[in-house]
């Protein structure tokens, strides 16, 4: 048994050695293949890395290039398009900004205009109301026969009483104004007597003016007496009131105290040597005195102060007829129905001429002519009458 195993021992051993054996001479070939593997496959990893590299940076390189591409070409169009569009609407909005700064200007001067035009209203406005209380501060009934005045006042009487300008006086004598245009003479007399107590004292030339009224409506009312004693009462208180002298001057002409007439007007001319109207009734008293070549001295002035005054044509051309100059008072005639053409008095006088100048188909056209414009008179006041 024991040699049997031993026997096993040995077979094993020597078995083992021959294994190392073996395993010894095979050794070096093994790792040889070994190193060459290993070697293939780090040169396939390292392609492969390689590759891979190659591949990464291949995309890295067209990205960037790709971005580039981008910022080269995209973002200059993009750029050049959003700056297109800014420059769009900032030119829209600059045009429009020019517009309202346009429109703005000419509301400007609109406003301008507007503002000027409202000042300068405003300052005629003014000036016509400080025109109207120069007028009323100096208005007297005789006013009433002024065209001039009548116009302006007669049309807007309401209106001028609510003028702030105006005093308590002047309305009230717009007052008087307002009953005499309505006809009611006594009324208006009553007015201008109270306006003259109320006065008195405070204001001598409204009192003065009041009385010249007074006076004034009185003759009117062909009440002279009356009428002479307001005029006396209104020079009295005013000196230097060449209406008063002028109107009483015309009174006295009327009650054939010419010769007192033509000293009243001869102190109307004085006080105020422009006084065209003046001049015109110092001629009628004259004529009335049969001092034609004083009388046509007179009617001269007048013509020069206001040659659009028909009725002092009709007196001089009654002056010179008077003298014998019936060629020239024709001329006269002519002149007074050029400025008058229905002055009834001026075709009687021509035709009154003319006969003298043996000029009898003329004068009869004349004469007819003046009865007919007479007749219309007298009819227009039968209808005014009623």
């Amino acid at each position: 048994m024991k040699d049997t195993n031993n026997n096993k021992n040995k077979q094993n051993e020597e078995a083992l050695t021959n294994a190392e054996n073996s395993v010894a001479d095979t050794k070096p070939d093994a790792t040889t293949s070994i190193e060459t593997s290993i070697q293939n496959q780090f040169n396939e990893l390292k392609s492969e890395y390689l590759n891979t590299r190659s591949n990464f940076v291949n995309r890295l390189l067209v990205f960037i290039c790709i971005v580039l591409v981008f910022f080269t070409i995209a973002i200059p169009a993009i750029t050049a398009i959003a700056a297109y569009f800014v420059y769009f609407k900032f030119e829209e909005a600059q045009t429009q900004m020019q517009n309202n700064l346009n429109e703005a200007k000419n509301f400007a001067i609109t406003a301008e205009t507007s503002a000027n035009e409202a000042a300068q209203s405003l300052k005629v406005i003014k000036e016509h109301q400080v025109k109207i209380k120069e007028i009323v501060s100096k208005l007297t009934s005789k006013d009433f026969s002024n065209p001039n005045k009548a116009t302006i006042l007669n049309t807007t009487l309401q209106e001028i009483i609510q003028n702030p300008e105006l005093t308590l006086e002047d309305k009230a004598t717009l007052e008087a104004y307002s009953l005499q245009h309505q006809g009611k003479n006594t009324e208006a007399i009553e007015k201008w007597k109270s306006i003259a107590d109320t006065a008195k004292g405070k204001n001598n030339d409204l009192v003065a003016r009041a009385f010249f009224s007074i006076g004034y409506l009185h003759n009117e009312q062909n009440e002279k007496d009356q009428a002479l004693s307001a005029y006396d009462q209104a020079i009295e208180l005013m000196p230097t009131f060449a209406d008063a002298y002028m109107s009483r001057g015309i009174l006295n002409s009327a009650i054939e105290k010419n010769e007192e007439a033509i000293a009243d007007h001869s102190e109307a001319i004085r006080l105020k040597p422009d006084y065209a109207e003046a001049f015109l009734y110092r001629g009628i008293a004259k004529l009335a005195l049969k001092k034609h070549e004083d009388a046509i001295f007179d009617f001269d002035e007048a013509i020069r102060l206001n040659p659009n005054s028909a009725l002092v044509y009709v007196q001089r051309g009654v002056s010179k007829s008077a003298l014998g100059q019936h060629k020239d008072a024709v001329g006269d005639y002519d002149e007074a129905i050029r400025l008058s053409p229905k002055f009834a008095e001026a075709y009687m006088n021509r035709s009154a001429a003319n006969r003298a100048l043996n000029q009898m188909d003329a004068a009869q056209m004349d004469l007819d002519k003046a009865l007919e414009l007479a007749k219309e008179q007298e009819d227009e006041t039968k209808v005014d009458g009623e």
